[in-house]
C-alpha cells in the first residue's frame, strides 16, 4: 500500500491492520454493514447430540452473542437466517439471546440427557482470528451447560473435503455466507436446500423435503409481495428448526487507495449480493494521481 502497489484490500484484514493502513497518506478505511454477509455456526444436524433439537436449541441460548458482537467491531446481532438489509428479509423473526437457564431446560428434554460425556463434539473454524474467537466463544459457554466443545482449525481444502459426508462433516463450522443476487431467497436456498447439503455452504446437513419445496415454490413466484411473504414463512421455518446459531451480520471492510480511486462502494452504493463490491468495471484508477504520491 505504501510503495501504491495495491489499491485495495481484502475483507479479511484485522481491525489493527486497518488502522495502520488508514494512517498511509492517501489511504482511507472504507467501512459498511449493509453488504448482505452474515456469520453462522453451522450445526451438523445428522451428528449426535446435534441431531436432537433440543441441544441445538439449547447451544443457540447459551450463545453469548453481545460478546460476539463486541469481537466484531461494526457488527450487529443476526435475527434469523437472512440480514435484516437484504431484500424479502423477516424483521419480526424471533430471535434468540443468551439465557443459559433457558438453556439448560432444554438439554432436560433431550433423549441424551444424563449422557452428554459419552458426545463430546467438534468446532472447526478457518480464515481468520475472527472465526477462532468465535469457536473458542462457543466452546466457553457450551462447558456453561454441561457440553464439551473443542476447538480445532482447518483449512480450506480440507474443510471441503471433510464436509462432503454427514460422518465426516464437523460438529460445529463457522462461516460467513451472502446471497448471489440480492433476495433473500438466494441466501435460504444456498444455505438450507437440500441440493447444497455437504458443500461449504452447508455444513447443516438438513435435507428437509419440506423446506425444500417452500423455497423451491417462493422463488418461482412472480409477484414480488407474495415472493416475499413466502420467504418470510421460510426463515420463520428455518429459526424454528434451529439447524444454526446466527451469529452476526458481518461488517466489511477494506482499506484502499483514497486519493487515487474511485470506487462506488467506499460511498455507500452497496447492493447485497456476492462481490458486487468488487466489481471491477465501476472502480477508476487515475494513474496521475498516482504518480503525484509516488514522487512524494
Amino acid at each position: 500500500m505504501v510503495r501504491r502497489e495495491l489499491e485495495m484490500t481484502n475483507m479479511w484484514i484485522t481491525s489493527e491492520t486497518l488502522a495502520t493502513l488508514e494512517k498511509i497518506d492517501g489511504v482511507e478505511a472504507a467501512r459498511w454493514i449493509n453488504s448482505g454477509i452474515m456469520e453462522y455456526f453451522y450445526m451438523n444436524t445428522k451428528k449426535p447430540p446435534l441431531d436432537d433439537i433440543h441441544v441445538r436449541k439449547a447451544l443457540a441460548w447459551a450463545f453469548d452473542y453481545d460478546a460476539c458482537v463486541e469481537l466484531t467491531t461494526g457488527s450487529v446481532q443476526a435475527r434469523g437466517p437472512v440480514p435484516l438489509t437484504v431484500p424479502g428479509s423477516d424483521p419480526n423473526v424471533f430471535q434468540y439471546h443468551r439465557d443459559i437457564e433457558r438453556a439448560k431446560l432444554e438439554l432436560k428434554q433431550s433423549k441424551y440427557y444424563g449422557h452428554f460425556d459419552e458426545y463430546p463434539m467438534e468446532a472447526q473454524w478457518q480464515d481468520n482470528i475472527s472465526k477462532m474467537k468465535y469457536a473458542m466463544l462457543l466452546m466457553s459457554n457450551a462447558d456453561e451447560i454441561g457440553l464439551t466443545v473443542n476447538v480445532t482449525e482447518t483449512n480450506w481444502a480440507l474443510l471441503s473435503e471433510e464436509i462432503a459426508t454427514i460422518e465426516t462433516a464437523p460438529h460445529f463450522l463457522t462461516m460467513a455466507d451472502i446471497g448471489t443476487y440480492p433476495e433473500a431467497g438466494s441466501l435460504l436456498k444456498a444455505r438450507y436446500h437440500s441440493i447444497t447439503a455437504g458443500t461449504w455452504e452447508q455444513g447443516e446437513w438438513l435435507l428437509d423435503p419440506v423446506f425444500d419445496k417452500m423455497i423451491d415454490d417462493a422463488i418461482a413466484t412472480v409477484d414480488k409481495n407474495e415472493r416475499f411473504a413466502k420467504y418470510r414463512e421460510a426463515s420463520r421455518y428455518i429459526v424454528d428448526l434451529c439447524p444454526s446459531i446466527f451469529i452476526i451480520e458481518a461488517p466489511e471492510h477494506h482499506a484502499y487507495q483514497a486519493y487515487y480511486m474511485d470506487w462506488p462502494a467506499a460511498r455507500g452504493e452497496i447492493i447485497q449480493s456476492r462481490k458486487y463490491a468488487n466489481c471491477m468495471r465501476y472502480i477508476k484508477v487515475y494513474p496521475e494521481k498516482r504518480e503525484e504520491l509516488l514522487k512524494q
